[in-house]
């Protein structure tokens, strides 16, 4: 789904790169034992059921960069994943204007209306909707959903 053309700017940080591995191995058609298996530490991460869904999470920590990745699996989906969010925290304006670029050469421009949250982009790929929002000073989030990508 991403990829990174190291010919071109900074090298990314691991944290971006880690970013771009998730993104990559991402499947709708996954359940919890999938999400396990396909990425390491979720296997200790927290199982909870609350308001019909159930979520796998886990923390990382990069270089000083942390990483909240939390995947939700509704339970009238059939248990599949359906949304997954990455959470980076600590990033630095070189690796969210690669994130923005990367994203954006694989997906074109951010849709003009993007979502009613200020300092939120938003755009509509073949797999579902990804949105980036810039929550709080040095920290970012990365939301992956299924859902009608007419947006």
């Amino acid at each position: 789904m991403f990829w990174l053309d190291k010919k071109q700017g900074p090298e990314p940080t691991p944290a971006i790169v880690h970013l771009f591995d998730v993104l990559k191995s991402l499947r709708w058609d996954m359940n919890e034992n999938d999400i396990r298996a396909t990425f390491n530490g979720f296997k200790h991460g927290s199982t909870s059921k609350l308001n019909k869904k159930s979520t796998l999470s886990r923390k990382e920590n990069f270089e000083g960069q942390e990483i909240y990745t939390t995947f939700s699996f509704p339970r009238e989906n059939g248990e599949k994943v359906n949304k997954g969010e990455i959470r980076l925290s600590r990033v630095n304006k070189k690796d969210i204007d690669l994130l923005f670029r990367t994203v954006c050469k694989a997906y074109g421009n951010p849709q003009e209306s993007g979502t009613n949250k200020d300092g939120a982009v938003k755009w509509a790929t073949e797999i579902g909707v990804l949105t980036l929002e810039n929550p709080a000073p040095e920290e970012y989030l990365l939301t992956l959903t299924e859902e009608d990508t007419k947006v």
